[in-house]
Parts: C-alpha cells; structure tokens; sequence
C-alpha cells in the first residue's frame, strides 16, 4: 500500500491491517464511551424521527423542499404534542398525589383505619370466609397489622418515588433538550445518515432495507402496543375510579405506568382498590370497580396490545412476552421497548443466515437424511 508519493508505510502487509483494526476498533470504543451516557435518549430519538416522518414529509412539501425548516416545524410539533399534554398531566399527578399521601397519612398516623378495620366488621368478613373456606384460618389481627404494614410501604414507596423525580428533575430535562437537539437533526440529516451506514455495510443493499424496515415495524409496533395500551388502560381505569370516588387522575396515571408491567400489570392499582372499598362496606362500589377493570381495562390489554406486537414483530405472543421479561431483566423498565426490538433484530438475522446459506443448510438436512 502507498501514499500518493509512492513511498511505502512502515507497516505493510499484515502488520498494518492489523494495526489499523486495533487503531479503528479503538476509535470506536472511544466513539461510543463518548455516546454512552446519552444512548437511550438516542434510541428514543430515532425512535420518534422514524414515528413522525409522514409528519416531517408533510412539513417537507408544506416548507416547498427546505429541510431545514421542516425539521424545524416537525420537532415543534413533536414538542408541543408531547411537552403541553405531559406538563398538565403532571401537575393533575401532583396535586391529586398530595391528595392521595395525605389521606394515607392519615389512614395510618391518626388510626383511621381502626374504623375501617373495625373488630365487629371484620368478624362478619372472617365468618364468611371460613364458611365458605373451612380449611383458611385468619385472624382479625394478622389483618390489620398486614393491612397497615402494607400502607406504610406503600406510603414509602410512592415518598421515596416522588423525591427520586424531584432529585432527577434536571437530568429529565437535560435529556428532554438532547432529544429535540437530536430529533432536529435526524429529521433534516436523517436519509443522508442511513444512506452512510448503508455505505459502510457490507450487506446486500436488500438485506439492509429487510433489517431497517423490520426494526422500523417493531419499534411502531411496540409504541402502539405499550404506550398507547397504557394511556387508554390508564383512562379507561381512571372513568371507574372517579365513579366510585377515587383520585382519577394519579392512580389512573399510576394505573397507566403499572399496565407496562407483565403479567401483574394494572391489578397492582386496581386490586387494592377493590379491596380498600370492600373493607370500608362500600361493596357495590366495590363490586362495580371490579367488574369495570375486569371487563374495560383489563379487556384492552387483552385484545389490543397483542394485536399490536404480533403484527409488529410478526412472532408469536410467546416469544414477544419472553422478550419483554428477558428485557425488563437486562434494562429496566426500558426494556418493554429494547426487548421485541432485539427480538427482530435476532430474528432478521436468523433470516438473512437462512438465505445466505440455504444450499449449505439443504446439504446438510440431504446428509443427516441419509
């Protein structure tokens, strides 16, 4: 190998590949410890430019071709859509969450659950239960002492989340303006950077559209399938909470984030409130709730989400809910999103190997046959 003066490196041959791969793969290692902190802000990014590209394509033709402009427009848009609906969901949060805190509070400091948890009411529930449950021994203490065990911590919890997000308050808005940042320039910049990466590949130009439109579908998909199933499970929960006297807005808000989590899912918001307007003797409410959540909510998170993933990654429910727990285990809550993504990344793989070496894989198959 020579420069344009004909002279030869001191490295040549082998040496200098392999100097060269050691120096690149350096240079990457670098490159991504300088991303690193900000990965998941570029995830979400790319993310929502995939989302609102028809969105960028109107602006485009709106702007008469100046990209700049549109991408401009479309991040506006994409700010206002999310920041102005969050900002008053978070101050309804807020308010009715002091709400909430306070009345526990005085649910467990000022005893008020004694009233609820009264020896003469408890005695009718007990009476039914080993009626019904002859073999079930419970005793009216063990209830109220597990009853207030589980306000304290809830109590707890939900202090200890609440002072996590004031504490984390900037960092959420640091990441918030590195995502415009970023969405603007993957909105105006964005074909000129896959057409790169397509560049660098050294993949079939087919295989990589295979790979960029399956992830394309997954991430759509699972948008769909997570965030919007949780905002209508969220609002579905909060219509039967405000009907039987329940803050709406926080524990539908916290109905909504529950509903991320597998199997237990909004039951963890729901459940106990069921439960909490049982003990209080308000059980027709209590009765209507149940059957609310049991039908609405819990309807949505049957029907719609499954609906949503399948077609998005094209993989049985099985494997998508595998991938979602294998993803809450590796990454956190971000992995309901992460989780079916490598999941199709895994599968187009698998996809693209079986094209590539269908003669050798036949041959195979003809030799074990034999």
């Amino acid at each position: 190998m020579s420069d344009k003066n004909g002279t030869v490196p001191l490295l040549d041959g082998g040496i200098y590949k392999v100097f060269f791969i050691i120096l690149f793969l350096f240079s990457l290692y670098l490159g991504f410890a300088l991303i690193e902190p900000f990965m998941h802000t570029l995830i979400f990014s790319t993310v929502l430019a995939v989302l609102f590209t028809p969105v960028f394509t109107w602006a485009l033709n709106l702007c008469k071709g100046r990209r700049t402009l549109a991408s401009a427009l479309t991040v506006g848009i994409i700010v206002f859509a999310l920041l102005l609906p969050m900002t008053f969901l978070i101050m309804a949060l807020i308010s009715q969450g002091v709400e909430s805190l306070v009345a526990l509070n005085a649910w467990i400091v000022q005893g008020t659950y004694k009233t609820f948890l009264s020896i003469e009411m408890m005695d009718k529930y007990i009476a039914m239960v080993h009626e019904a449950l002859p073999f079930l021994r419970i005793d009216e203490v063990d209830i109220q002492a597990g009853v207030l065990q589980y306000s304290r911590e809830f109590a707890q919890s939900m202090l200890a989340f609440g002072t996590s997000l004031a504490r984390d308050g900037a960092k959420l808005i640091l990441h918030f303006l590195l995502m415009v940042f970023i969405l603007f320039y993957f909105m105006r910049d964005g074909t000129k950077m896959v057409a790169y990466i397509k560049h660098l590949s050294p993949l079939r130009p087919r295989q990589e559209d295979y790979i960029i439109e399956s992830l394309k579908r997954v991430a759509r998909g699972v948008l769909m399938g997570c965030l919007l199933v949780a905002l209508l499970q969220g609002f579905a929960g909060g219509i039967g909470l405000a009907v039987v006297g329940i803050p709406a807005f926080f524990w539908g808000g916290m109905m909504a984030l529950s509903s991320l989590i597998p199997v237990v899912g909004t039951g963890l918001v729901w459940v106990p409130s069921v439960l909490y307007l049982f003990f209080v003797g308000d059980w027709k409410m209590a009765l209507f709730l149940s059957l609310w959540c049991g039908i609405f909510v819990v309807g949505i998170d049957t029907i719609l989400r499954p609906i949503f993933m399948r077609e998005a990654a094209r993989v049985s429910t099985f494997y998508i809910f595998l991938a979602i727990l294998g993803g809450i285990y590796s990454f956190g809550m971000l992995g309901i999103f992460y989780g079916p993504l490598i999941l199709s990344f895994v599968m187009v793989m698998l996809q693209i190997y079986i094209e590539e070496y269908a003669e050798d894989l036949k041959d195979i198959d003809d030799g074990a046959c034999e």
